[in-house]
């Protein structure tokens, strides 16, 4: 019974920690591609600028 019992403490833990380490990641992942979306978003708003006469 108590063998059971740390196993599925272990288990929760394990998917805690492995979700925590891909939550992560994936925030890592969203912040990079936020910042392209800055990068190429601050670049059509400068090519427009410039277009229009605008600086």
């Amino acid at each position: 019974m108590q063998m059971i019992l740390l196993c599925v403490i272990l288990s929760i833990l394990i998917s805690i920690i492995f979700g925590q380490f891909y939550m992560w990641q994936a925030s890592k992942l969203l912040t990079m591609q936020l910042k392209e979306v800055e990068k190429i978003t601050t670049g059509v708003i400068d090519a427009v600028k410039q277009k229009l006469g605008i600086h």
